[in-house]
């Protein structure tokens, strides 16, 4: 009777155990994206010390998904004749609209949320400006505007802001926390003009998806793996299976007719 250990076995016992160790260290380096995935999407940046905006992105780069909620600092003039106001944003329970006026840094201009207002009305900037806020991605779609060509948007949405700023626009936008008006004397509000200061959103929840596909390649690879070792016990069975010979085919004797 054949044994598992005869030398003309240890071909399948290798092919097997390379598919094995392939489809788990595949499955774990899934796994292990899948956990720096959800952890990255869980660091609160919001309390880093703020750095230059041309450190973090361009006004022609893609908006950086590691840069979510990173304090920036940026200097430029006001385009106050690009002022919108965001609605349905709440500061405590009351309902109202973000001020929303962009300062054109060199050749693109970076929306920045000035502050809350409980009517789509303040004042505008004008002049020289140096921001201090956080950077945030461009928002989605967002409620459907009735007027997309009055001031009033439904959402801080990149597109959204195109007919409305005289200029290229950066791939994001930046939550306010101290503006400075003045570069000689130094002076500065947290938002300025009466309005309430707006607090970027925490990063903390991270979202059941973030990651899922990761997630499921790794399941993926590990299956990939049971099922390999499942085809080589199916080969091992067959192989240690009694061959059945077939008996030779008894020969007839002619009949010999009786007289």
């Amino acid at each position: 009777m054949p044994t598992l250990l005869a030398r003309r076995f240890w071909g399948g016992h290798v092919l097997m155990l390379l598919a094995l160790a392939a489809a788990v260290l595949l499955g774990l380096w899934q796994l292990n994206v899948w956990q720096a995935e959800r952890s990255a999407s869980a660091i609160d940046l919001t309390r880093d010390p703020p750095v230059p905006l041309a450190g973090v992105m361009g006004g022609d780069s893609p908006f950086p998904g590691d840069a979510v909620g990173k304090p920036v600092t940026m200097s430029g003039r006001w385009l106050p004749a690009g002022t919108v106001y965001v609605s349905g944003r709440y500061d405590d329970n009351r309902r109202g609209f973000w001020a929303v006026t962009p300062v054109k840094v060199g050749r693109s201009a970076m929306p920045v949320v000035r502050g809350w207002t409980a009517r789509p009305q303040a004042s505008q900037p004008h002049g020289p400006v140096r921001v201090t806020g956080w950077l945030e991605p461009s928002e989605g779609q967002g409620e459907t505007d009735v007027n997309p060509h009055d001031p009033v948007i439904t959402s801080m949405r990149i597109a959204s802001l195109v007919e409305h700023v005289p200029a290229d626009l950066y791939s994001g936008f930046v939550i306010a926390k101290e503006v400075s008006t003045s570069s000689t004397t130094g002076d500065h509000s947290t938002t300025g003009d009466g309005l309430a200061p707006v607090n970027p959103p925490r990063n903390e929840q991270v979202s059941v998806w973030t990651g899922l596909r990761n997630f499921l390649y790794g399941l993926q690879w590990w299956f990939f793996g049971g099922f390999a070792v499942f085809i080589w016990w199916r080969w091992c069975r067959d192989q240690l299976a009694p061959r059945v010979e077939e008996a030779p085919a008894e020969r007839e004797e002619p009949v010999t007719p009786r007289r």
